[in-house]
């Protein structure tokens, strides 16, 4: 069983508190002020013979002069005793906060033996005292809270890195329970659309399975649960405190993590924003991203932790550091995680639903069937971030850095990702119905079979995108939409103005349209393009037909009005 002591000790020489005060600054102070009160000593004596000899020349005594002698003579012996007092109550302070601490900290290493009968044999076992455990959990925060009140917080940060390492050394990472099924392996390349259909069943099935298995994970223990809330519960004053950390002379600096990013206007309806304007938005959210990358202060360290099935749903917890962190089916529904960094941090069917990650750095996290709804996420960084079948319904994605993450089968329909980076990702089944993609970089990005009707693609980056079986109906597209390299094979094109867009007739003539599509002047309708435009049902009906055979396909005859 470990002892409290070794648990007290362990955290004290990690952390640096002191057990007992440091008097070697005080006797410096006081040989100092010594030599100062003898010198005036000796002017009060001076003064005093003075005045005797004044009064002598009078030929007279005077009882004032007599109490002015006295006092002369006594002050020094005042303004002496005045002085020690209040240097050994603030040595006294001092020491009271030592032990304060050092309490708090061995309070958090308590343990308790439990009897338990194993086979009709009874046996003794330790456990964590969890009721003593977070009384020491509440003290070190009145701590903070005392420093931050009347002592310009010089002892709140070293409060909250108590806090976090004892999160880390309770809650490590490896007491993950992991999925079992595994990670899904991507699609191959060249699939064919039945491979690809079957994998997104797999997504679907594997979603259903992670739900399962969900029921069966542990959330950690309430003291690991009041420590998050501690932290979550930081005034701002505490905050600006923590910006400061690190800065000689500066007790509080601005929360950098609170300013707002930048947001793109809304455009006139029905007309797609202006080329500067998504520019604009791309430079703005870059300095903005900067700007939160080269913060100095303390941030909440609580990397390689296991948080799943926590309810952490509403809590402030920006800029805190949770790389690699495990939040597995984590309620964060409205969570403020603007510039957290969860790069490679496991949140796996988690409910992150208009949660706030603005800016935050979600680089290789795991994602897949997590709920994103309404998330705000403009200019997070999403690098081969793993989001299959996360529901992105409604997501604000302005600006964000997508190269090659793995969205197949994810719903972003209604998202909006203008100005967003997708170079190399994979969409392929990706619901993108509604979604708004002006301005974004869609470079080589894999989209097939992905669903883009009504997409907003005005000043997209297409150029190589794979687009195989995408579905484009009423997707809007115009002459700064750049489709150069792009393969259409087999998607269907249906009440899509085509007119001023740059494409070429081999584009063209991969895909399958109706008479409901306008091309450009330049390019041939192709012959396996029905004349007139069809009813919906009819329209993919035919072309299921040409995708079973385009060949010897023959395209049914202009309906009649």
């Amino acid at each position: 069983m470990a002892k409290p002591e070794n648990t007290k000790q362990s955290l004290v020489e990690a952390l640096g508190i002191e057990t007992e005060p440091d008097w070697g600054p005080a006797r410096h102070v006081l040989r100092g002020l010594g030599v100062l009160l003898v010198g005036i000593y000796i002017l009060a004596v001076i003064v005093a013979v003075m005045v005797l000899v004044q009064v002598a020349d009078g030929n007279g005594a005077s009882l004032g002069a007599g109490a002015l002698v006295v006092a002369l003579i006594s002050s020094p012996f005042l303004i002496w005793n005045t002085i020690i007092r209040q240097t050994t109550l603030n040595f006294q302070k001092e020491g009271h906060l030592t032990d304060r601490l050092a309490k708090a900290v061995e309070q958090l290493g308590a343990e308790k033996t439990v009897k338990k009968i194993v086979e009709g044999v009874t046996q003794e076992t330790s456990e964590p005292n969890l009721e003593v455990r977070m009384g020491g959990l509440l003290s070190l925060e009145r701590i903070a809270q005392d420093s931050t009140a009347y002592d310009k917080g010089r002892d709140h940060v070293r409060v909250m890195e108590i806090i976090c390492a004892y999160i880390r050394n309770n809650a490590p990472a490896s007491m993950a329970k992991d999925f079992p099924l595994g990670d899904l392996e991507p699609l191959e390349e060249g699939a064919t659309d039945e491979q690809r259909e079957a994998y997104l069943r797999q997504i679907e099935a594997r979603e259903h399975e992670r739900e399962d298995w969900l029921t069966t994970v542990n959330k950690p223990r309430e003291d690991i649960m009041l420590a998050l809330t501690i932290l979550e519960r930081r005034s701002d004053k505490q905050r600006r405190i923590e910006a400061a950390h690190g800065q000689d002379g500066v007790t509080e600096a601005e929360w950098i993590f609170a300013t707002p990013a930048p947001e793109l206007p809304e455009p006139p309806v029905d007309e797609a924003h202006l080329r500067d304007a998504v520019a604009d938005l791309r430079r703005g959210l870059s300095a903005w991203r900067n700007a939160l990358s080269s913060y100095g202060g303390y941030r909440p360290d609580l990397r390689d932790t296991c948080l799943q099935k926590l309810d952490l749903s509403d809590f402030r917890l920006q800029g805190v550091r949770l790389e690699r962190a495990r939040l597995e089916g984590a309620n964060l529904m409205e969570a403020r995680l603007e510039g957290a960094d969860l790069m490679e941090a496991r949140l796996e069917g988690a409910d992150l639903m208009e949660a706030r990650l603005e800016g935050a750095v979600l680089e290789g996290a795991r994602l897949e069937g997590a709920d994103l709804m309404e998330a705000r996420l403009q200019g997070a960084v999403l690098e081969e971030a793993r989001l299959e079948g996360a529901d992105l319904m409604e997501a604000r994605l302005e600006g964000a850095v997508l190269w090659r993450a793995r969205l197949q089968g994810a719903v972003l329909r209604e998202a909006r990702l203008e100005g967003a980076r997708l170079q190399g990702a994979r969409l392929q089944g990706a619901v993108l119905m509604e979604a708004r993609l002006q301005g974004a970089v869609l470079m080589a990005a894999r989209l097939q079979g992905a669903h883009l009707e009504g997409a907003r693609l005005e000043g997209a980056n297409l150029m190589e995108a794979r687009l195989q079986g995408a579905d484009l109906e009423e997707a809007r597209l115009d002459r700064s939409t750049d489709l150069r390299g792009a393969d259409f094979s087999g998607s269907p094109l249906r009440s899509v103005d085509l007119s001023t867009v740059r494409i070429s007739q081999d584009q063209v003539n991969a895909s399958f349209g109706d008479g409901s599509v306008t091309l450009p002047p330049t390019i041939d309708r192709p012959a396996h393009w029905p004349e007139g435009k069809l009813h919906p049902r009819e329209f993919y009906r035919q072309w299921r037909l040409w995708q079973s055979g385009p060949a010897s396909d023959t395209p049914p005859p202009k309906p009649d009005p």
